[in-house]
């Protein structure tokens, strides 16, 4: 079974405002930029948007996660999050987190601390950047989606990454 046939592919994707391939992929990623700017009432600036989405575990190194976050606002990129925690003190962690960041940043950040199939089409295609800081990652298929959708996929050094 194809990749594209799991986990999509922005040609045939329902869930995108606009189907690109490799011949007008500047104009399928700025729509679904657009698209996902407005439904997550972000500013709809031309500003990079960093993408996340995992479970918030350990294993998806989420001591990086925030750290990352912190950092594309301080130099003016906006930080869209998709996932949730098995572990409820993590799940409250982020909940915490979300809610700090959607008063101080709201323009700029949105944590989405639940599971969006339709959302997560939208954030590959719409993200300049997909974070995949995993500890331990014994295959990576959030990286070759991020890919498959013309996003750039930020990797730490580990296997399967």
């Amino acid at each position: 079974m194809e990749l594209t046939q799991i986990y999509g592919d922005p040609y045939n994707d329902k869930f995108l405002p606009l189907s690109y391939t490799s011949e007008n992929v500047v104009e399928g990623k700025r729509a679904a930029k657009h698209a996902l700017q407005e439904k997550l009432g972000l500013e709809t600036a031309d500003l990079p948007i960093v993408g996340i989405i995992t479970r918030l575990t350990h294993q998806k190194g989420i001591h990086l996660i925030k750290h990352a976050i912190g950092r594309t606002l301080e130099r003016n990129g906006q930080v869209v999050l998709l996932g949730s925690a098995p572990d409820p003190r993590i799940q409250n962690d982020f909940v915490n987190l979300a809610n700090h960041l959607h008063s101080t940043h709201a323009r700029r950040a949105r944590l989405c601390l639940t599971y969006d199939e339709p959302l997560s089409h939208l954030i590959y295609a719409g993200a300049d950047f997909i974070l995949v800081p995993s500890i331990f990652e014994p295959c990576g298929l959030t990286q070759l989606t991020a890919m498959r959708y013309g996003s750039i996929a930020v990797v730490r050094k580990t296997g399967g990454l």
